[in-house]
């Protein structure tokens, strides 16, 4: 259903957003990768199987910045000439378990301004772009955290509500347009993440998370469905035996 679309994707370098962006190009999907670190962007290109190079695109931008996000979507728009899709997957965690008493509003800044601004951008930006194709979905990955708090997990945990609050607003302000918007709300997932934490995880704490790949299969589960069709959230947590 959605062969021949256009995805942007931000955090489209690793993690979960690499694997939704070559899930959708299996998919026939034209995709921009986002991302604000050249290197990563570049692998994360260099990575794409061959046969679906043409289909791929690579942007460097902060989704902090209004100017940049700006940027990065009028390049899609000039490239493919709409957008059909935005993934918002571009995320930061807590390199350490921290009360907030303890933190400082440098670290609340940027866990805000990436988890929570840079969807809010991402967003008001792509969002007009949508309405006027009289179409378009909207898929923010959030967390299980955003639906329960912890102690030493805070910010992460403020930011991501955040996130939850702003995308069930935008379902509201978008029931009556052709525009979806659904957020995906995962448990721990075996990512790139992980490796920022200042004590590393082990082998068998990975073995129980879940995969980046089952969240891209969700993602174009949630693509293929027919229009009619919404889904407000998806709340996917690893099935333990």
């Amino acid at each position: 259903m959605f062969h021949d679309k256009v995805a942007l994707v931000t955090g489209g370098s690793q993690g979960i957003g690499l694997a939704i962006m070559h899930a959708l190009l299996r998919e026939g999907v034209f995709v921009a990768a986002v991302s604000r670190d050249a290197n990563n962007l570049k692998q994360a290109l260099d990575s794409v199987d061959p046969q679906y190079r043409d289909q791929v695109t690579g942007i460097q931008a902060d989704v902090r910045s209004e100017a940049e996000v700006h940027h990065a979507v009028q390049q899609v728009i000039s490239t493919y000439g709409r957008i059909d899709i935005l993934i918002n997957s571009a995320g930061i965690s807590m390199r350490e378990k921290q009360n907030l008493q303890d933190t400082d509003v440098t670290e609340w800044n940027r866990m805000i301004d990436i988890n929570l601004t840079g969807t809010y951008l991402m967003c008001r930006e792509v969002i007009p772009v949508m309405k006027s194709q009289d179409m378009g979905y909207v898929i923010n990955i959030l967390s299980t955290a955003s639906f329960r708090s912890g102690s030493g997990n805070g910010l992460y945990v403020a930011s991501k509500y955040g996130a939850r609050a702003l995308t069930e607003t935008i379902i509201e302000e978008n029931r009556r347009t052709g525009v979806r918007v659904t957020s995906i709300s995962p448990g721990a997932v075996d990512s790139t993440i992980w490796n920022h934490k200042t004590e590393p995880i082990t082998q068998e704490e990975r073995s129980t998370m879940l995969k980046t790949d089952d969240i891209a299969s969700i993602v174009v589960y949630l693509v293929n469905l027919p229009p009619r069709v919404h889904i407000d959230n998806i709340t996917v947590t690893p099935w333990y035996r």
